[in-house]
């Protein structure tokens, strides 16, 4: 898009309007948003007193010179040549200094310097200081206070501490022979570590005036401030110019804050439909709660009917000191589907197509009862998938069914008493209540598609563990389950395909939905097999094998009596329940070796025989060398395809850090032959595995350049690798697997050519499309007090490049240009 002239001077006012309209600005320290944190009381320094102020001290004038010359009728004294004056916290150094102790009037010529304890020093060419009135004035002074630098043609300190410079400027740029920036200011007033206020003020870059301000307030010390927001001046070739950060910040405590801005986007049509309207309160009060709620209006061309929202927030809060009742929620609300791709000018909002949102309350009542309350919603913004539960309630509790309080001086029951046998029952009660609505896009009847669910689901186990022959354990479980839901079928007699669900809880017509149980119980036996060998080859010392098969026995009785309910989804209910008497078998093995970190063995002759035993299991190191994983089962209540299938499970320790597994299954059925339902020599039917591993590495390297101490610059650098491949193939066909593969390589590498640059590179590569999917170049240059940052990212969602300079210590007075492009991601 090119301007016309007369479409860049209306830019131009524009900016210079606005500057105006909200001065006073503020810089500095004042624009940047700081953590929240719980108040403290200050303490009080009771070792720096200001000089001008203190009454306690004693007015006892030290002073040194090469040349003294004193006159006793006038009380007056002159010290020349390296001359040196202390009073109180305040040294005063100058080539020449005069005194009249008679009037109490000091002055100085010749270079003075003023060096105090708790003020900032302050330099010039002359001086002069009533110690009566506390007034003093220095002529071309400089001084420096936190990184800023003051100059001054006329200074004059108050007896408030404050400073008054007439036709004087100020800057973070430290090179006293030539200031890159400054601002030149008629009048100003500081208060040092707090404000400096000027008016008016010109900001001059490399000695040229570039802009002007009515007034400006800067802070001289950290921490948060209200004030107004610099108004940031910008173009972007795809998206035209903005002027961007319009707004006020305030601080009203140390536990929150809120922010006010706008954006003015010109777009590429120069229609303004990318402007926002923004506001963010953030909340902190430690052990207690934090959290934020952000607001934004896109504005559609300034027409706040049709302008669209998104809203995010977060929030957790203890509701209790000890911390066991929790509220905690965070998430994110949109107005339309497609108000992010076609409004945000940020690749990682336009990503983010799920507007989520949660908020839970959490409580724990003693050691072994908890309730959780929730309320959320799911939301695909591309596939227009809405979920809602409203809300979820969930109550657990579980423990010992018999508890036997020991009195005083009792102890525990014995191994074999009929109370350590009751003790070994263990219940556990959960309790779920749902309400879900869930609705998909309907692109061809336009209608609704929203299916409401309603239930309750209840299940209590009851579980004994016991030893047999004090190696084998043995585990009995009763489990039961009861059901209920709001919903039932209109005609449960169809198939699944034709049932149509409906809402069947209706008080008021004396429906109250449908109740349905099951109940199934198992014994499950298990045990660990243990085989070492110990060869001594080396740092070779051993290998372990540990075997751990485990039995279990399931029986589940046939239920189906109640044909009208309508299971929630969700809640995992089973009311039709097939009669079941299952055999499951599974085995674990487990391969480690023993080996040496350093050949020989320690001298354990020495120390304590608890040092001995730690010695000797500090010179050993186990390592995983193979795991294998394998289950079935057989149920001998079915009709037919008794048999599960075999799942299976391989491990190899690799790499000390990393497990590669491949996973299997195995079927008894021969699904695509003749005769599918007879017993064969297991089948594979799937097998996958996934490979993923990052490495980062970092180090500095030799520049090439000595330094002023004669020693050569060292460069940091970094490079990080990021490798992912997954697999998976499953039989489709007699003889035919399709295979799935997933396939990429992520790097990312900074590094200093030199010491004021920074590069960095990131790229990911997707072997599937045969291409790099992404790929970013950053570049930053310090340029002593500047600082030059440019992004340039070729390819995805908001492709395009950025470039800006800005003061590093003042971030918002910046130049700043870009491309971006956002229309090529629809």
């Amino acid at each position: 898009m090119i301007l016309s002239k007369t479409h860049r001077c209306l830019w131009a006012v524009i900016a210079l309007f606005i500057a105006a309209v909200f001065a006073p600005c503020s810089f500095g320290e004042e624009m940047t948003r700081f953590e929240l944190e719980e108040r403290e009381q200050p303490v009080e320094d009771t070792t720096e007193v200001d000089w001008m102020n203190d009454t306690t001290g004693v007015d006892t004038i030290e002073y040194h010179a090469v040349d003294l010359v004193y006159d006793v009728e006038t009380s007056t004294f002159n010290l020349n040549k390296s001359a040196q004056l202390k009073y109180r916290t305040a040294t005063l150094e100058s080539d020449t200094i005069w005194m009249d102790q008679k009037n109490q009037i000091l002055a100085a010529s010749g270079n003075p310097v003023l060096r105090e304890t708790k003020n900032p020093s302050l330099s010039g060419m002359r001086l002069k200081y009533n110690l009566k009135s506390k007034i003093g004035e220095v002529y071309y002074a400089t001084t420096f206070q936190d990184n800023q630098q003051l100059n001054g043609m006329e200074v004059r300190r108050l007896p408030d501490t404050r400073i008054q410079i007439a036709r004087g400027d100020f800057s973070t740029c430290n090179d006293t022979t030539h200031q890159h920036f400054y601002f030149y200011g008629r009048r100003m007033v500081v208060k040092p570590k707090e404000t400096i206020t000027a008016r008016p003020v010109v900001l001059n870059i490399a000695d040229v005036p570039v802009a002007v301000l009515p007034m400006i307030v800067a802070p001289l010390k950290s921490g948060r401030k209200s004030g107004l927001l610099t108004p940031k001046f910008g173009g972007d070739q795809k998206q035209g110019y903005y002027l961007r950060n319009i707004g006020f910040y305030y601080a009203a405590n140390d536990y929150w804050d809120a922010t006010l801005s706008a954006d003015i986007i010109e777009g590429d049509e120069a229609r303004f439909e990318k402007s926002t309207l923004s506001g963010e309160i953030r909340y902190k009060k430690r052990y207690l709660l934090d959290g934020h709620i952000k607001y934004t209006s896109y504005l559609e061309e300034f027409d706040f009917s049709r302008s669209g929202y998104d809203i995010d927030f977060s929030h957790n809060q203890n509701l209790t000191p000890d911390a066991k009742h929790t509220l905690s929620g965070q998430g994110s609300f949109v107005s339309s589907t497609d108000v992010r791709k076609k409004n945000s000018l940020e690749s990682s909002t336009i990503l983010n197509q799920q507007a989520n949102a949660s908020l839970a309350y959490s409580g724990k009542f003693g050691n072994n009862k908890s309730l959780t309350v929730k309320v959320s919603q799911n939301q695909n913004l591309t596939t227009g998938m809405l979920e809602r539960d409203l809300p979820d309630i969930q109550y657990r509790m579980s423990g010992n069914l018999f508890n036997f309080e020991l009195e005083e001086g009792e102890v525990a029951a014995e191994d074999g008493s009929f109370q350590s046998f009751l003790e070994k029952f263990n219940y556990s009660f959960t309790n779920r209540f749902n309400y879900k609505s869930h609705r998909e896009r309907d692109t061809t009847l336009n209608k609704d598609t929203t299916a409401h669910y309603l239930g309750y689901t209840g299940t209590y186990t009851l579980d004994y563990s016991g030893r047999l022959f004090d190696v084998i354990n043995i585990t009995p479980r009763a489990t039961f389950t009861g059901y209920w839901t709001g919903t039932s079928w209109r005609n449960p007699n169809d198939s699944l395909y034709k049932r149509k669900r409906y809402l069947s809880f209706n008080p008021e017509e004396g429906t109250y939905g449908n109740v349905a149980y099951n109940h199934s119980y198992s014994l499950t036996a298990d045990t660990k097999l243990y085989g070492i060998w110990v060869p001594e080859i080396g740092r070779f010392t051993g290998i372990r094998h540990v075997l751990s098969p485990s039995v279990s026995y399931t029986y589940a009785p046939e239920i189906d009596t109640v044909k009208t309910f309508a299971p929630h989804p969700y809640l995992g209910q089973y009311p039709y329940q097939q009669k079941q008497q299952t055999v499951g078998f599974s085995l674990n093995n487990d391969f480690d070796i023993k080996y040496l970190k350093v050949a020989g063995h320690v001298d354990t002759s020495r120390g304590d025989s608890a040092k001995k035993a730690k010695a000797v299991e500090d010179q050993y190191g186990t390592r995983r060398l193979l795991t294998t994983r394998h289950s079935f089962s057989y149920n001998f209540a079915a009709d037919s395809l008794n048999f599960s299938d075999i799942s299976s499970s391989f491990g190899f320790q690799i790499l000390p850090d990393y497990m590669f597994t491949i996973n299997t299954r195995h079927s008894f059925y021969h699904k695509y032959d003749t005769n599918p339902n007879k017993v064969r020599f297991p089948e594979l039917t799937y097998w996958g595995y996934e490979l993923s591993k990052s490495f980062h590495w970092s180090g500095t390297f030799n520049g090439g350049l000595p330094s002023q101490l004669e020693k050569y610059e060292m460069l940091n650098w970094s490079l990080s690798l990021d490798y992912r491949y997954s697999f998976s193939s499953t039989r489709v066909a007699k003889n035919l697997f399709k295979d799935n593969i997933s396939h990429s390589t992520g790097i990312s590498a900074t590094f200093q050519p030199t010491v004021n640059w920074d590069v960095s590179y990131s790229t990911r590569y997707d072997y599937n499309e045969g291409k790099f999917v992404s790929h970013e170049f950053t570049f930053k240059r310090v340029l002593h007090c500047w600082q030059l940052d440019f992004t340039w990212t070729p390819t995805g969602p908001a492709a395009g490049w950025s470039f800006s300079v800005y003061v590093r210590d003042l971030p918002d007075i910046k130049l700043n240009a870009g491309s971006t492009d956002t229309k090529s991601y629809d």
